[in-house]
């Protein structure tokens, strides 16, 4: 078989996979890995500023956890439920249960900077608590639960 013949069936046989229709879809990247524990501020349109403290679980693009809060000396506990996505913003609901049994749910949104490490956004309600919204402002102070290889130890946050 001459030289020439074997470069002209190399070059079919290359050919063949981009003519058979088929594609290959990239591998989502991993959601950030935004478990943890954090504090900051939450300011709220009823109650004022606060300081906060967090704590969230995650698995997968789905994280979950606790905002605790003590406006005018009284501890509120809210649990929250967000998605991250690939942006880094997260979406998703939180619950407030309030003296004199009153619940609250309110819907989420924000973003999570994976230079400082802060996740913030605001939060407005749906049901109870009618026209109340509010800001938040956490810093992650350490990681937890990874559920991927991102342990995030190359942006400084260390494991709690």
């Amino acid at each position: 078989m001459s030289l020439r013949t074997v470069a002209v069936l190399a070059s079919l046989l290359l050919a063949l996979p981009s003519c058979s229709g088929t594609t290959t879809n990239p591998v989502p990247a991993a959601p950030t890995n935004i478990s943890g524990d954090y504090a900051g501020t939450v300011v709220d349109s009823s109650s004022g500023s606060s300081a906060a403290t967090a704590l969230l679980a995650q698995h997968g693009s789905s994280a979950g956890g606790t905002i605790t809060t003590a406006p005018g000396g009284v501890t509120l506990v809210s649990s929250i439920a967000v998605a991250i996505d690939a942006s880094n913003a997260v979406t998703g609901t939180m619950v407030q249960d309030l003296p004199g049994d009153i619940t609250c749910s309110f819907a989420v949104t924000g973003t999570y900077n994976t230079a400082t490490a802060v996740l913030a956004g605001s939060y407005r309600a749906i049901t109870g608590c009618s026209g109340r919204t509010g800001t938040y402002s956490l810093t992650q102070s350490c990681t937890d639960t990874v559920t991927s290889t991102d342990k995030r130890s190359a942006l400084g946050v260390p494991g709690c």
